[in-house]
Parts: C-alpha cells; sequence; structure tokens
C-alpha cells in the first residue's frame, strides 16, 4: 500500500480515475453505435435498451459506491487534525504576502510581517490566513511544482489552514485567485527545516 501511495500523488490518481472513467464511457458509446446498426423492430429495440440501461445503471452505482470507498482512505484529513505546534498569521494584499509568527493581534491594515518564514518540519502548523483588500488564495507549492495545501483570503474573515510539512525545503506561496495587474509576482516562501 505505501508503494501506491508513493506512486500516485492525489493529482495523478485524479487524472488516471478520470481517463479509465473516459474510456468507459468511450467503450459504451461505440457499443452502442455497433449494435444499433442491426435492423429490428422498434418495440425489440426499445426493450433490449431499457434492459441494457438498467444494467449500466446498476453497474455504475455500484463502481461508484466502490470507489468512493476506496478511495477514502487516501484523504489526507488524518495528519491535519490536532492541536496546532506553532500559528502562523497571513494576511493578503495587492500583491505580497506579509507572514508572522503567533495569533493576529492587530487589524490587518497594521499587521507587520514578511514574504518569508521558517518553520519546522513534522509539526503541526496552522495557518490563519485573511485578506486586506480584495480575495486572494493561499495556495503552498512543493519544490517540484506541486500544490500541497491551499485556503481562501477574504478580507473580514480569518480562515484557518492546518498542515504537517513532513518534508523539509523551500516551498512557494502563490496566489490563485486572480487579483490584478501584478497577480503574478505575488510570491512568498515558506522554509521547512
Amino acid at each position: 500500500m505505501r508503494l501506491l501511495t508513493t506512486l500516485f500523488t492525489v493529482q495523478n490518481f485524479a487524472a488516471v480515475t478520470s481517463f479509465i472513467a473516459a474510456a468507459l464511457v468511450v467503450a459504451v458509446v461505440i457499443f452502442l453505435i455497433v449494435t444499433s446498426q442491426e435492423d429490428e423492430d422498434k418495440a425489440s429495440a426499445k426493450h433490449k435498451v431499457y434492459s441494457l440501461r438498467g444494467k449500466y445503471f446498476f453497474v455504475l452505482v455500484i463502481l461508484i459506491i466502490a470507489g468512493l470507498f476506496t478511495s477514502l482512505r487516501f484523504l489526507p484529513y488524518d495528519t491535519h487534525k490536532g492541536t496546532p505546534d506553532q500559528l502562523i498569521s497571513v494576511v493578503a494584499m495587492q500583491w505580497a504576502w506579509k507572514m508572522a509568527e503567533g495569533p493576529m493581534d492587530k487589524n490587518p491594515q497594521e499587521f507587520e510581517g514578511t514574504n518569508e518564514i521558517t518553520v519546522p518540519s513534522g509539526k503541526l502548523i496552522q495557518f490563519a490566513v485573511t485578506s486586506m483588500d480584495v480575495n486572494h488564495n493561499f495556495a503552498v507549492y512543493n519544490s517540484k511544482g506541486d500544490i500541497v495545501t491551499q485556503t481562501q483570503a477574504m478580507p473580514g474573515y480569518t480562515n484557518r489552514l492546518n498542515f504537517r510539512f513532513q518534508e523539509p525545503g523551500v516551498y512557494h506561496v502563490l496566489c490563485l485567485e486572480y487579483c490584478g495587474l501584478a497577480h503574478g509576482f505575488m510570491v512568498g516562501k515558506i522554509n521547512v527545516n
């Protein structure tokens, strides 16, 4: 099982699952096209279609239920539960990130922080994320360019995001919500020791 989790990231698993589902749909369409070429009376064809539709629906429901129960154990929620070891306050603004350790005891306009922080690996970190102007998206990417976690940064509201960095390295914070002309330059850095 450990081998499967290392081979499949969440993105790869979703891609493979989507490909298999698309292949099944294509196979059903090809089957319907091939079988519809034969001449037969309308009543007989209608009976076959309704019979096949019922069986297809039943198989599809069973596959979806089996897929849901199988894939639910891959969800990462258990690793991010518990009391956080460290609190990082994050304020998004056009076009920068302000991050600092500790609770946010000021309003976002007065909050002082930098666009680079350092956190320990293996510890549960809670990010308290808000915005001082427009909607932003606090997205953390690893060194391979894979998104590892994200949440919305909204003015007047604080989202709490728990995350455990398993591997040391440099992680980049990008905004996934288009927020204006310099959106692409809105980059922060998280150093994980």
